[in-house]
């Protein structure tokens, strides 16, 4: 893997997500502080909006994506090699695809991979 494309997709999508969800943002009700991650709460948060989640797929992709943004920020600051970042980041990335694929419906999922493919085009 070139970790430099890599990382690049990283930015691009946490961009996306900053940008693209201030308007959504300011527009939805907060819904706590429900995960410690920022970046986490903002994807979630884009995903409420453009997914038309139920009430229990956002407490449960809100989790999900919590979780797997904080085992991205320990693999991110861990001594490990590029390559081995690389690995483990894409290894993560995998894992959470296939939980959401376990929380949304088929639409929902076809939708949220068009979105994710249109942010690692950047």
């Amino acid at each position: 893997y070139n970790i430099t494309l890599i990382m690049k997709k990283i930015i691009a999508i946490l961009v996306f997500v900053v940008i693209g969800t201030g308007v959504a943002q300011a527009q939805a009700p907060k819904l706590g502080p429900i995960v410690k991650s920022e970046a986490a709460s903002l994807t979630a948060d884009a995903l409420i909006q453009k997914l038309n989640l139920s009430e229990q797929q956002v407490a449960t992709v809100t989790k999900i994506m919590g979780a797997f943004s904080t085992m991205r920020s320990k693999v991110s600051s861990s001594a490990k090699t590029p390559e081995q970042k690389a690995k483990a980041l894409t290894d993560i990335n995998e894992r959470e695809q296939l939980n959401l694929k376990n929380v949304l419906d088929e639409g929902q999922y076809a939708q949220y991979l068009e979105l994710a493919k249109g942010l690692t085009k950047q």
